[in-house]
């Protein structure tokens, strides 16, 4: 048994509030400036996260928006983004 690897880190789920601040198509990713996410034990910052590109095309710069990740180590990427009202 001491020789076995460690366990993967099964991805974990979260949801966010926060604003669209950039959007690069060809890295397929959307820099959010966002609020806590109390799952990930992350402060309010700004960073960017992977997102598909239906994702990307449905906000754009400036947007308000709730999301939900799926968190995998230190890493996030957006699964689904609903622009606020």
């Amino acid at each position: 048994m001491g020789d076995m690897p460690p366990a993967a880190t099964a991805p974990t789920k979260a949801k966010g509030h926060g604003t669209v601040m950039a959007i690069d198509n060809t890295a397929g990713t959307i820099t959010l400036d966002h609020g806590p996410i109390l799952e990930a034990k992350w402060p309010a910052m700004t960073m960017a996260f992977k997102a598909a590109p239906a994702i990307i095309d449905a906000t754009k710069v400036g947007d308000k928006v709730d999301f939900d990740l799926t968190l995998t180590g230190s890493a996030g990427e957006v699964t689904a983004i609903h622009k606020q009202p």
